[in-house]
């Protein structure tokens, strides 16, 4: 059966969607104030009629106070036509923001593989956040009057007779302590029972969509007691409900008909002996049987069931639209600090069913390191990058950097194809740095070895209107190399990133990265690469070798015929004539 989902990240998930919605709420809490004015008023102006209008003969002073209690009626009603405004301004801003957070969160999902969108989240986007919106809704039009009308009456009552207030007071506490106390385990048995009928459905979804399958197995039986299973399940939770639900009973006896039964019993002879009037009794009475008996029958009822379907909805919400916290603005004391990029027990797959690309991989990449990814076609070298730089979300286990989980833009990636937008030259240098001087940016320009780039294009005012006509994949990988260089990001990882450029202005820039402060991670496609680097990582279907290029060479088969590889297809200088 599914698992009861925890309350408490709803309960944050609906204080932080209603957070925004504080001057409707004062605007309602003020026209509740108002729609109590009867509740607060009537039995006292009852008891008035009463003793100074019709049991002492005048019939007409009577008819004023009950005209009086036509007036609070009416104020009444046009304070809840008035309040359906802000509640409004609650619930529908509400709806917007958990379709909001809830679109954030699946896309966050599916975009990161923790998990395929399908119908269920669908689902979500219309019938349970509408039913969200609804239960609110319903609770702001219940839960609100019942609270005020039950402070109203009894406040009016004392306010009539302080001995009368204590005859219907003490029942009334007593059955409001056995309501709350029995509160958990109805909500419990109400979230079983809603639980039992979600899996009566699955279980059943299942069978239908396999029937062909279920006829070819000769599994009928089987099917059929499964849904059974799910079947009794459900009427033994629903069971559990009615019972639960029984409790009502004994609440409204207690905290209801208890007091008017005193009151009856006792108010002749209170009367008699001059202690009270009659038409105090009558108003009591009528305090007790129009609101109290009502606002008990609807706390026990209505509320406690919307409150539990608010639970299980919210919680399940809160699930489907979480998603990690995203960095806010650091102060200089609190920024990460330049440390080792680690990896720990980092596994991928590019589905639920594929077979990992990589498994359970651990690697430390100190500040300061240069290391290169080698290995052949397909083996998972570029889908190492995008992990590592936070571009790809990991199936299992983890990579961090100064002890805190790797997101995008955190490491810069620079893949094979690179990206250079129409603008000015500066502009596209300047991309991931956008304070950054010109004395720092001649710096990387000569670091990386593309002056001569630069100045041949007009130097760094000039304009760039058709980078793929004008420039060749050499030249906009050399712009796209600057602007990493000059990025403030601790780790660089080039994916091939060199792969349109020369022998020697790859070493140039290779050489430049491995010198800049931070750790430089390159993805090799060329033996020099592999050489100039100070650790060597060979990914090798399940079993990673990591060392030097003179270790591996010496100790690695597969490392060796990778570089055999290599050889044979570098291109040989021209004979001598």
């Amino acid at each position: 059966m599914t698992e009861i989902a925890d309350w408490r990240p709803g309960l944050r998930l609906l204080r932080s969607a209603l957070r925004d919605t504080g001057s409707p709420a004062l605007r309602l809490a003020a026209w509740s104030a108002v729609e109590a004015a009867p509740a607060l008023a009537s039995g006292w102006v009852l008891a008035r009629a009463l003793d100074q209008g019709f049991l002492n003969g005048r019939p007409a002073m009577g008819l004023a106070w009950l005209a009086l209690l036509g007036v609070l009626y009416t104020v009444r009603a046009a304070a809840e036509r008035a309040a359906f405004d802000p509640l409004a301004h609650i619930v529908e801003p509400l709806r917007d923001e958990l379709v909001r957070r809830l679109v954030h969160g699946t896309l966050y999902a599916a975009v990161h593989r923790v998990r395929t969108a399908d119908a269920t989240d669908v689902s979500r986007l219309t019938s349970q956040v509408d039913a969200v919106r609804g239960i609110v809704g319903a609770l702001l039009r219940t839960a609100r009057p019942l609270a005020v009308t039950l402070i109203a009456a009894l406040t009016g009552l004392a306010v009539l007779d302080p001995l009368l207030a204590v005859v219907v007071g003490v029942p009334l506490a007593a059955a409001v302590a056995v309501f709350l106390v029995s509160m958990r385990a109805v909500t419990r048995r109400r979230q079983l029972y809603l639980a039992a009928e979600e899996e009566v459905a699955a279980v059943t979804g299942a069978v239908l969509a396999a029937g062909r399958d279920i006829t070819a197995l000769g599994a009928e039986e089987r099917a059929a007691r499964d849904v059974e299973r799910a079947a009794d399940a459900s009427v033994t939770a629903t069971s559990a409900v009615a019972r639960a639900g029984a409790v009502r009973t004994p609440v409204i006896l207690l905290g209801g008909h208890l007091p008017v039964l005193l009151m009856l019993l006792t108010g002749p002879a209170l009367v008699q002996r001059g202690g009270m009037s009659a038409g105090a009794v009558v108003g009591a009475v009528m305090y007790v049987t129009m609101y109290l008996i009502p606002a008990l029958e609807l706390m026990t009822g209505s509320v406690a069931g919307y409150w539990s379907q608010l639970r299980v909805l919210t919680s399940r919400l809160a699930a489907a639209s979480d998603t990690p916290d995203e960095p806010g603005p650091l102060s200089a004391a609190e920024e990460p600090r330049e440390g080792d990029l680690e990896v720990h027990h980092l596994t991928f797959a590019y589905g639920p069913h594929a077979e990992p690309v990589l498994r359970e991989l651990n690697l430390t990449v100190p500040s300061g390191d240069h290391l290169a990814i080698v290995g052949p076609s397909g083996i998972g070298k570029s889908t190492l990058a995008a992990l590592l730089a936070g571009v790809e979300a990991p199936l299992h286990g983890t990579v961090t950097m100064a002890g805190q989980p790797v997101k995008a833009g955190r490491v810069a990636l620079l893949p094979q194809e690179a990206y250079v937008f129409p603008g000015t030259v500066a502009d596209n240098l300047r991309y991931l740095a956008p304070d950054l001087g010109t004395e720092a940016l001649d710096r990387a320009v000569e670091a990386v070895g593309a002056r001569e780039l630069i100045t041949r294009l007009g130097g760094y005012h000039a304009e760039i209107t058709d980078p793929a006509g004008t420039l060749s994949s050499g030249e906009r990988q050399l712009i796209a190399l600057v602007r990493v260089y000059a990025s403030p990001s601790a780790v660089v990882v080039l994916d091939e990133a060199t792969s349109h450029l020369d022998m020697a202005a790859e070493a140039v820039a290779e050489t430049a990265f491995a010198a800049r402060p931070g750790a430089l991670i390159v993805i090799a496609h060329r033996l020099t690469s592999a050489a100039r680097a100070r650790r060597v990582l060979l990914l090798d279907g399940e079993h990673p070798v990591l060392g030097s290029h003179t270790e591996l060479g010496a100790t690695s088969p597969a490392y060796a015929a990778l570089v055999g590889h290599w050889t044979a297809q570098a291109p040989r200088p021209a004979a001598r004539p």
